[in-house]
């Protein structure tokens, strides 16, 4: 610049030996401000050249942060692609899980709504079986009042049977006894048609027709009422014995005599003709006696043989006991 300038002075001076003074002091004074001028004009070259220095150096700074920013942009742009793509990734992983999310609560809230019901249920079955069981329990506890009552009463039982197997047996003893004692009394006339058997809790005394009557005849003869006598005898101490005498006839139809016109008349006035001679023959209480007539309804044998027709035309004596302890055991 100071190259520039000089010409400038060289014409100046060349134009001064020209002039007047006056013009001379005007061109030194033009001079001098020129001088400041590029006085000035240096300084803010020199200041300008630093500024200049140090915008070149800003500008190197300034383009070395632009390159490393270009290459932090590049990096940051790679980074932010695959970052982008990362949160499409996690975006794409999300609304999947969402979705599935989605489908597990609402299996889940079927599952739930199932399980609830199961429960429901379950609850109302539970209340339903404690129901019942406290009704189960009631019952238990009434059939147990039911039982033990029944176990007392099956107590009270088992020694009503004990002591009516007493009573039996003191019965049977005495069944036993009183045919012995009868047999005793009878012994001439067993086996010339009478019979003594005991069965059934009785005694039964059973005389044909040939030991007592003649034939259609209600008659006791001497040798039955000698028989008679003697079973009265033997009765009449035996206070709890009752005694049943049956008249039986065979088949064959009764003539008629009198008022007795058939085999049931003739059955019946046969006992008759047996209690009275009994009563007469002892001290017997006639309310202990009975007499029926059967006919020939109750045959022993058959009918169709004279055998068979004679064993039917009978008497039978039966001997009862009294059982006035069997039966208040058994009201009781």
């Amino acid at each position: 610049m100071t190259y520039r300038i000089l010409p400038i002075f060289i014409f100046i001076a060349s134009l001064a030996a020209c002039v007047s003074p006056k013009v001379v002091e005007e061109v030194k004074q033009q001079r001098q401000e020129t001088f400041q001028q590029n006085q000035e004009i240096k300084k803010e070259n020199n200041s300008l050249s630093t500024e200049n220095t140090e915008l070149k150096d800003r500008l190197s700074r300034l383009t070395s942060e632009v390159s490393q920013l270009i290459s932090d942009s590049t990096q940051r742009a790679i980074t932010c692609r695959q970052l982008q793509a990362q949160l499409k990734d996690l975006n794409e992983a999300y609304d999947l899980l969402t979705a599935k999310n989605s489908q597990m609560m609402s299996n889940k809230a079927e599952e739930t709504k199932k399980l609830l019901k199961e429960l429901q249920n379950t609850r109302e079955e539970l209340l339903k079986k404690e129901d019942e069981l406290l009704t189960l329990e009631q019952n238990l506890s009434v059939k147990q009042k039911e039982l033990l009552k029944t176990q007392n009463e099956l107590v009270d039982r088992e020694q009503k049977v004990v002591e009516l197997q007493s009573i039996i047996n003191r019965k049977d003893s005495l069944l036993s006894a009183l045919k012995d004692r009868i047999s005793s009394a009878l012994l001439g006339f067993e086996g010339d048609g009478l019979t003594i058997t005991q069965k059934n809790g009785k005694v039964y005394i059973s005389l044909e027709e040939q030991l007592l009557f003649a034939s259609g005849s209600w008659q006791v003869d001497t040798r039955g009422r000698d028989a008679l006598s003697k079973l009265s005898i033997a009765l009449e101490s035996q206070q709890d014995i009752n005694v049943l005498i049956e008249g039986h006839t065979d088949s064959i139809p009764f003539g008629g005599r009198g008022q007795i016109k058939d085999n049931w008349d003739l059955s019946v006035v046969r006992a008759t003709a047996i209690v009275r001679i009994l009563t007469s023959s002892s001290s017997i209480n006639p309310e202990r006696l009975t007499a029926a007539g059967k006919g020939e309804f109750v045959p022993i044998q058959t009918n169709n043989t004279p055998e068979g027709r004679s064993a039917n035309r009978r008497i039978e004596i039966i001997l009862t006991p009294k059982l006035y302890d069997l039966y208040n055991l058994l009201d009781n």
